[in-house]
């Protein structure tokens, strides 16, 4: 009887311990598989970025039969498994893609000088317009030492983001005969505001048949410079771009988007279990 009895205790000794070990090693199963599933997501995010940027540089490029710089910015969430029910974490991916399509003489049908173009992108809302970024002119000098005029994109040094953020969440349980019923639901009010920086390079190259570079000569915004054909030239700032959040119906996922500034995205939760 004693023996039985001492087998028994080990007995439950194993399948204690292994009770511990499934509740650790699953734990860390578990994370493993959250971690990898939220870097696959940022993942697929900047590859469709890269991709998108590409073919609106390569559109534009054939439109305008000339030099074109895109930059596509995103917005968005992804799934965040350690943060609150409907929160999802802010996400933001950025790419930058150069295109140059040329049929014949460069540039626009009439635009002399005009020849090179830049887009910045941020979901929805084009920096500037269709025509993109804002065109400055600069002093060239050819081989064969013929002054003129082209025009040239403001360039985006730099950006402010102020992001705003409001969240709350809830569960409520309602007790029924043999059932217990869940709701969890949350609420996201979030907007991001950005500030783009420009400045333009109008430095002049007066030996174009040597290898060096002049160095730049920046105009920042709200300043001018002087340009001997068209006169002075004052950089002009951009308009701020703010975006909202909300939910996306053909993707099922938070999205942002100009015209959303003020939405507040509400999700729902509902599941039973018996008592």
């Amino acid at each position: 009887m004693k023996k039985n009895v001492y087998k028994g205790k080990k007995y439950n000794i194993i399948k204690g311990q292994a009770a511990v070990e499934l509740a650790i090693f699953g734990s860390l199963v578990v994370l493993a598989f959250s971690v990898l599933i939220m870097y696959g997501q940022r993942l697929d995010s900047q590859q469709d970025v890269k991709m998108a940027a590409f073919r609106r540089a390569l559109q534009k490029a054939y439109e305008r039969n000339g030099s074109v710089s895109y930059t596509y910015k995103k917005e968005g969430r992804n799934l965040n498994l350690f943060g609150a029910f409907g929160r999802g974490q802010p996400s933001t991916v950025s790419s930058t893609a150069s295109v140059m399509w040329q049929k014949g003489l460069s540039g626009d049908m009439g635009s002399d000088g005009k020849k090179n173009y830049a887009y910045y992108r941020i979901n929805d809302y084009m920096v500037g317009g269709d025509t993109g970024l804002p065109l400055y002119p600069k002093q060239v000098e050819s081989l064969n030492g013929k002054k003129q005029t082209v025009w040239v994109p403001a360039s985006i040094y730099g950006e402010n983001t102020l992001r705003t953020e409001d969240f709350s969440s809830s569960v409520s349980k309602r007790e029924t005969t043999g059932r217990i019923t869940n709701t969890a639901t949350s609420d996201l009010s979030d907007t991001v505001a950005t500030n783009l920086r420009v400045r333009v390079d109008h430095s002049y190259d007066d030996n174009p048949h040597d290898n060096s570079v002049p160095l730049p000569s920046y105009t920042y915004e709200g300043n001018r410079y002087e340009d001997d054909d068209e006169g002075w030239q004052t950089v002009q700032p951009l308009s701020q771009v703010t975006l909202g959040a909300y939910s996306d119906g053909d993707t099922n996922r938070i999205n942002y988007g100009s015209d959303e500034v003020g939405t507040t995205v509400h999700r729902t939760r509902t599941w039973q279990t018996s008592n």
